[in-house]
C-alpha cells in the first residue's frame, strides 16, 4: 500500500489516498479501513506528543507539509472530477464521506483518470520527516530482536510491508514492549 520515491521515503499509493467501497472489494475496505485508522491512531499520537501545552502561549501553526497536502489534494480532486470522477461524494446529510464507493465507476476508465492525474499533478507531497524504508526495518528488526531476548516468539519484520507487525497479546508484559520500544527507537534514529 505504500511505495518508495527515489528519495526511499514512504509515500502513499492510489489505496491509501481513497478509501473504495465495492461489493467485490470487502477485504481490502476492510484491511485499508484498518490500515488508515492505525496510521491515523500513530500519527495522532505523534503529534499529540509534539504539540505545544496550552498554556504555554505557542501559538500552533499550519504545518507546510499539511497545507501541500491540501493543495495537492484539491488539484488531484479537481482533475479527477473533470475526467468525470466525484472523489468529493457527501453524506445523506451533506456531510463529507470518507469513503468512495467505486461500484459506480467503471474501473479502467478510473485507473486511466487517476493515472492521468497523477502525471498531471504530481506524486502526493512527502514528510520529510517520516523514516526511510530502512530507518522504519531497522526499528521494526531492533523491536523483533528484543522481544525475542524478552522470550517471546515474534518474528522478524519483512522488508516492503508498510510497517505491519504482528498483533501482541494479553501475555505480552507492557514493561518488555515499552523497552523493546526504546531499543526500536534508537535504531530508528542511528
Amino acid at each position: 500500500m505504500t511505495s518508495a520515491r527515489s528519495d526511499d521515503r514512504v509515500v502513499p499509493t492510489k489505496a491509501m489516498n481513497m478509501t473504495t467501497s465495492s461489493p467485490a472489494r470487502p477485504r481490502r475496505r476492510t484491511a485499508v479501513a484498518t490500515l488508515a485508522a492505525a496510521a491515523g491512531a500513530v500519527l495522532l499520537l505523534g503529534l499529540t506528543a509534539c504539540a505545544p501545552a496550552a498554556d504555554s502561549g505557542a501559538e500552533l501553526k499550519t504545518d507546510d507539509y499539511e497545507t501541500s497536502v491540501v493543495d495537492w489534494r484539491q488539484k488531484f480532486d479537481d482533475c479527477m472530477l473533470d475526467a468525470g470522477f466525484d472523489l468529493n461524494q457527501e453524506n445523506a446529510d451533506g456531510s463529507p464521506t470518507n469513503t468512495i464507493d467505486t461500484s459506480q465507476f467503471d474501473m479502467a476508465e478510473f485507473d486511466k483518470a487517476y493515472a492521468a492525474c497523477t502525471e498531471k499533478v504530481g506524486e502526493p507531497p512527502v514528510d520529510e520527516s517520516l523514516p526511510t524504508e530502512e530507518e522504519l526495518f531497522d526499528s521494526q528488526l531492533a523491536f523483533a530482536t528484543c522481544m525475542r531476548e524478552f522470550g517471546y516468539d515474534y518474528p522478524d519484520p519483512v522488508k516492503g510491508n508498510g510497517g505491519m507487525t504482528p498483533a501482541l497479546g494479553p501475555e505480552v508484559n507492557p514493561d518488555d514492549i515499552d523497552a523493546c520500544s526504546a531499543k526500536a527507537e534508537q535504531a530508528g534514529a542511528e
